[in-house]
């Protein structure tokens, strides 16, 4: 790291929605489109919510 003359690196990760611990038969219990009083629990099969993973680096010269 000398030769590129930096002081510090750090690596970060960062992840949401990678799984759905339920019993719940569907893809995902807290995605809805139509929740009405004459629908209630009712799926209409909305896509899941997207899984994210995010990945940076910060470097000091």
């Amino acid at each position: 790291m000398k030769k590129w003359k930096i002081q510090a690196a750090r690596l970060h990760v960062s992840a949401q929605n990678l799984a759905t611990w339920t019993k719940y038969s569907g893809l995902d219990p807290e995605v809805s489109v139509r929740h009405t009083a004459l629908t209630p629990g009712f799926d209409w099969s909305p896509y899941p919510r997207a899984r994210t993973v995010t990945f940076g680096i910060n470097i000091t010269f």
